[in-house]
């Protein structure tokens, strides 16, 4: 689960009569310390140097108090640690999650750094059978972004049925982990044959196969290249801030168990100053529709999946997804993301298998007109555009073979030299048409992963040093005192 309170996207609809804000990044809320308000008395002393003055501004006085109880020690070097460059091992090291932003594109570069492609990323603005068709098929999962409202949720507890042995389902074990715990109950339960594992990511599935889902979770989250992969965004100054978040949690519970519980207004007006978010997935796993929630100590069923023509398992999420927003309609923030295959693979095999079948259309004599016979394709495909598609002519050659469909149709009698022409000419107008796509959508990743490896970049330690040399050559002063003047 995570912690905000800034939206960064438009108000969009996700039904007719449906608004919701499309929720972006997450930034915890900062809180003055607790009694900062108050007076500080400083008690008298028994024999007064002087008469006592009536107390005017009890904030300073209190933070006098305070710094003249404070030990001192030199802030420079823990300052220096915090604002140096990240180390190499750094993140993998790091034991805790930070919070994760809900962007299609870092989710993408997130699932290739733990080395697993062959799919896509998608947002969802809306919900029906329109908007189904418009994503690359299949969609292996759906990942929902909702204000979580804590002991409030609703939780349908008597009908969570125990995880059967068919799905892979992993229980939330740790704070901030809901994203990547989300993805993973997606993931995990895609055909292996459709997407591609590195080694790390099949031996944890592997490892967690057999495992119940508190167990899965465990393991997760004490995977050292998952996490490192989930915290591949952050900055060594969200790494202290997470520590520091979490500590003052701590804190903030030990101080609830020595109070009363409060009002219900009260709890309410908390949470509106303090927004938490939370993942949780939706799957078709054997004919069955699931919502996963690793909050959750049990899968949900929602029904099977629809056998008739024109249905959608995406029908029986979406429905579920709109009761609970109307459930949740007073704090209206959601954004959706659908896990589906790369069209990128798709396109690329259908430009391969059209390619390979213009080579036997120029390899053949169908009789007829001479002049009429098929030219070859790399004439005008050459290999610097084959090569930028992902193939060369060994591969064509190797991975593809004549569909019997098309074997059909060239063995038919009739099927002559100006028949192959004419066919090769449509199989040309395809491979381009499939070129462009592939190409724009290669173009896409590689803006994505532009874009995350621009995020990595902490600039932090660069301005640090810059303002302190601003200081040491008086300039940051001259500054200072010119805006006062200013003001």
């Amino acid at each position: 689960m995570e912690t905000t309170q800034d939206m960064a996207s438009p108000t969009s609809q996700i039904t007719d009569d449906t608004q919701y804000t499309s929720t972006r990044r997450s930034s915890r809320v900062k809180k003055a310390p607790a009694k900062y308000d108050e007076e500080y008395e400083i008690p008298n002393s028994k024999v007064p140097s002087q008469p006592p003055i009536k107390p005017t501004r009890p904030k300073r006085k209190a933070a006098q108090a305070a710094t003249q109880n404070i030990i001192p020690e030199d802030a420079g070097p823990i300052l220096e640690e915090a604002l140096s460059q990240m180390s190499p091992n750094e993140r993998q090291e790091y034991k805790g999650w930070v919070e994760l932003e809900s962007e299609p594109g870092f989710f993408v570069a997130m699932l290739r750094e733990m080395g697993i492609s062959g799919c896509t990323i998608q947002e969802i603005y809306s919900l029906g059978e329109e908007t189904w068709k418009e994503l690359p098929q299949p969609v292996y999962g759906l990942i929902f972004l909702f204000e979580y409202e804590g002991d409030d949720e609703y939780s349908n507890t008597e009908n969570r049925p125990d995880c059967p042995e068919n799905l892979w389902f992993a229980n939330q074990t740790t704070a901030n982990s809901c994203a990547t715990v989300a993805l993973m109950n997606i993931i995990m339960n895609a055909d292996a044959v459709e997407l591609s594992f590195n080694g790390q990511m099949n031996g944890f599935k592997y490892r967690t196969i057999r495992m119940p889902p508190p167990h899965r979770g465990h393991f997760l989250d004490t995977d050292n290249y998952i996490r490192s992969a989930h915290n591949s965004l952050a900055r060594r100054i969200d790494l202290l801030a997470e520590d520091l978040a979490l500590d003052n949690k701590y804190e903030e519970s030990q101080k609830k168990k020595k109070t009363q519980k409060k009002t219900t207004q009260s709890k309410r007006k908390k949470r509106n100053a303090d927004i938490n978010y939370h993942y949780i997935a939706y799957v078709p796993v054997k004919g069955q529709v699931w919502e996963l929630d690793g909050f959750q100590a049990k899968p949900l069923p929602l029904g099977p999946i629809p056998q008739s023509p024109g249905g959608w398992w995406l029908d029986t999420a979406g429905e579920t997804i709109q009761n609970r927003m109307m459930r949740n309609s007073e704090y209206s923030s959601y954004n959706l993301l659908a896990i589906c295959e790369s069209p990128l693979k798709s396109r690329t095999h259908d430009l391969g298998q059209g390619l390979f079948c213009s080579l036997a259309l120029h390899n053949r004599d169908f009789g007829g007109n001479p002049s009429d016979r098929v030219p070859d394709p790399y004439e005008t495909f050459t290999d610097s555009r084959l090569g930028a598609v992902g193939f060369n002519r060994s591969s064509i050659l190797s991975h593809f073979a004549l569909p019997a469909d098309f074997k059909a149709m060239i063995n038919e009698p009739g099927f002559d030299n100006a028949k192959a022409l004419a066919l090769a000419k449509k199989l040309e107008s395809e491979r381009e048409s499939l070129e462009v796509l592939i190409l724009a959508e290669r173009e896409a990743i590689s803006e994505m992963m532009g874009k995350f490896r621009g995020r990595q970049r902490d600039y932090t330690p660069a301005i640090h040093q810059w303002v302190r040399s601003l200081a040491e050559n008086g300039v940051l002063r001259e500054l200072i005192q010119e805006m006062d003047r200013e003001s």
